[in-house]
């Protein structure tokens, strides 16, 4: 289960959350390859590829945490 080229994000997110078994699905299947592409997938998606509610809460949970990470603070004041 090799992570192509960049996906490897996507198997590091889903191994924190131990759902790394999903990771060819996501991949193959819902042709997850970048962040953003999570804002198109529905819950009736994941719930097709065999990932139930609690794991589609951690997923977003961790989607949203890797998002907060990415973003740089707009104010000028947290340069200085």
């Amino acid at each position: 289960m090799a992570p192509d080229d960049g996906t490897e994000w996507l198997l590091q997110l889903l191994s924190k959350i131990q759902l790394e078994q999903f990771y060819p699905r996501i991949r193959d299947e819902l042709h997850v390859t970048r962040p953003s592409h999570f804002d198109y997938v529905k819950p009736l998606d994941l719930d097709r590829i065999g990932l139930g509610r609690p794991g589609q809460r951690r997923l977003e949970e961790a989607l949203k945490h890797r998002k907060g990470q990415s973003q740089r603070p707009k104010s000028w004041v947290y340069k200085v």
